[in-house]
């Protein structure tokens, strides 16, 4: 254990958060950069992933659940169907209800996007003895546990 250790035990928790602080911008960044090159917002990668985890939902449901009047949403999905994310289709028993479902385009968006943990994940697991890896994941999984209390 150093002097400035000894002094300061927090000094050890102060490294810890920088070393957080920098993770967190470092998959910022990439998070951005992937967002930048699809032409989409957090928001619209939320409705994606939303859609996604629902198969399809109609249109006022989807406006419903991320609080967003129905003409914001209307153009929102009128770039993400230009963007061929998404896919508009009317319901055969009533024409005024529209059903949105994520495209293939747009389940590779969200692969993309969740890609940076998983990427660092893989190296660490292939860099790092089983114990080793075990040792980080648990840290990680106690650390989240803590942010959420």
């Amino acid at each position: 254990m150093s002097t400035v250790s000894k002094l300061f035990p927090e000094a050890n928790a102060i490294l810890l958060e920088n070393t957080i602080n920098e993770l967190v911008l470092a998959f910022n960044v990439k998070r951005q950069n992937l967002l930048g090159h699809y032409g989409v917002s957090e928001l619209e990668v939320d409705i994606i992933e939303f859609l996604q985890n629902h198969e399809q939902k109609k249109m006022k449901e989807v406006g419903e659940h991320f609080n967003i009047k129905l003409s914001t949403l209307t153009s929102t999905i009128d770039k993400l169907e230009k963007l061929k994310l998404v896919k508009r289709k009317n319901s055969k028993d009533d024409r005024r209800v529209i059903y949105i479902k994520p495209t293939a385009k747009g389940g590779s968006l969200l692969a993309d996007v969740n890609s940076p943990a998983r990427s660092i994940a893989d190296s660490m697991a292939k860099e790092m003895n089983k114990s080793e890896f075990d040792v980080v994941q648990k840290s990680v999984t106690r650390m989240l546990e803590l942010a959420k209390n």
